[in-house]
């Protein structure tokens, strides 16, 4: 009490966290209006919608070396699927690296090999992969309406659309992580299913592609690895537009169920999360 009537701060109950009143419990959107999710964050939300809301409102790390690694491979890709030359590619990366800093020079000698190898990797799946596909659009925006309860707008972007042998459309994402998802879990992976879902409702008519959707692939670059999810039946769509419809309505809000995962110890927003030591409530 003398602390805190000399005013020091953090001394008075008032200003103690866990006391105060709740300042806000409207929702945080309306279920009335097409609620947006991008196919990246479905799962996200699915897992933990604590984790979603905390991440997409300031509670995110920032940039690391992978994600900047990430982001450059994928612009000299699309530079690569323009049929730019081996030259003028090194050239751009060269170019690019001068000013990331990758740390100690040996390091950054490492990385700069390792971007070169993976670059290398998709100018070889590109020439490969002629035969039964064709590029129709690289880094392609997508937005799609998918009416229900609630209506879901799913917007993205996605790496490669390509035609198969039917005219339907092929998604392809590129991928820089170092370890390949195993080919199971590709079946069911929610990206690439959302993104199969949202052209099963015309987002890539203007392609002059069937509705149908041919099948998505996750390309490892970093180990020239492909994973392939077969074309959604039916079945599959009926169970991914559940799942979509599901996280829209989980971002509504004004309560965010945190859910226990593999990822907790991983997860950026953990000291805020009641499951976590760091982030449990210590007073009532």
């Amino acid at each position: 009490a003398r602390l805190a009537a000399a005013g020091v701060a953090g001394a008075d109950p008032d200003e103690w966290a866990g006391l105060a009143p709740v300042s806000v419990d409207a929702p945080l959107r309306s279920a009335d209006a097409p609620i947006s999710v991008t196919p990246s964050t479905v799962e996200l939300i699915a897992n933990c919608p604590l984790r979603w809301l905390l991440e997409r409102h300031g509670g995110q790390d920032a940039a690391t070396l992978p994600s900047v690694t990430g982001m450059l491979v994928h612009a000299l890709v699309q530079l690569a699927a323009t049929g730019a030359s081996e030259e003028r590619i090194d050239g751009a990366l060269h170019q690019a690296w001068a000013v990331v800093d990758a740390g100690a020079p040996w390091f950054s000698r490492r990385e700069h090999r390792r971007v070169r190898d993976m670059l290398t990797a998709f100018r070889t799946w590109l020439t490969d992969s002629r035969s039964g596909l064709e590029q129709l659009a690289v880094e392609l925006d997508v937005d799609v309406l998918i009416p229900g309860m609630p209506a879901v707008r799913v917007r993205g972007r996605v790496d490669r659309v390509e035609r198969d042998g039917e005219n339907r459309p092929v998604i392809v994402d590129v991928k820089t992580s170092k370890n390949p998802i195993s080919r199971d879990a590709a079946l069911s992976h929610p990206q690439l299913a959302v993104y199969q879902l949202a052209a099963a409702y015309g987002a890539f008519d203007a392609l002059g592609v069937e509705p149908e959707p041919g099948g998505a692939r996750l390309l490892y670059v970093s180990r020239a690895t492909e994973r392939v999810q077969p074309a959604l039946d039916e079945d599959a769509r009926s169970h991914w537009l559940g799942t979509v419809q599901s996280a829209a309505r989980a971002t509504i809000g004004p309560s965010y169920a945190a859910h226990e995962s593999a990822d907790c110890a991983r997860c950026p927003a953990r000291t805020a999360c009641p499951l976590t030591d760091s982030g449990r409530q210590i007073t009532t």
